[in-house]
């Protein structure tokens, strides 16, 4: 199984591949990092039941799983921007 990130400003997409460059069979969009006491962990999308005040989640992973999408989210989101000369370089004239 591969595995890419999507960024889209405070949230992120997870895309699970059967390998590298195949079509993502499964995304899981609207994640984000958040942090608690005792460090970063990936936050799924989850609704909040207004009447009683829970919060139901829409995806459940393991650990092992989380700690993978935790590290491939830190690392892309880590990726510096190209800068516009940079993307202009390879204009043929």
């Amino acid at each position: 199984m591969h595995i890419t990130i999507e960024h889209h400003d405070k949230s992120f997409n997870v895309n699970l591949h059967s390998k590298e460059g195949a079509e993502a069979f499964l995304s899981i969009k609207g994640c984000r990092i958040a942090e608690s006491s005792k460090g970063p962990f990936v936050s799924y999308p989850a609704k909040k039941n207004e009447s009683t005040g829970k919060w139901w989640n829409h995806v459940w992973a393991n650990e092992k799983f989380n700690e993978t999408v935790l590290r491939e989210a830190q690392r892309a989101q880590q990726k510096p921007a190209k800068r516009q000369a940079e993307e202009d370089s390879d204009v043929p004239f």
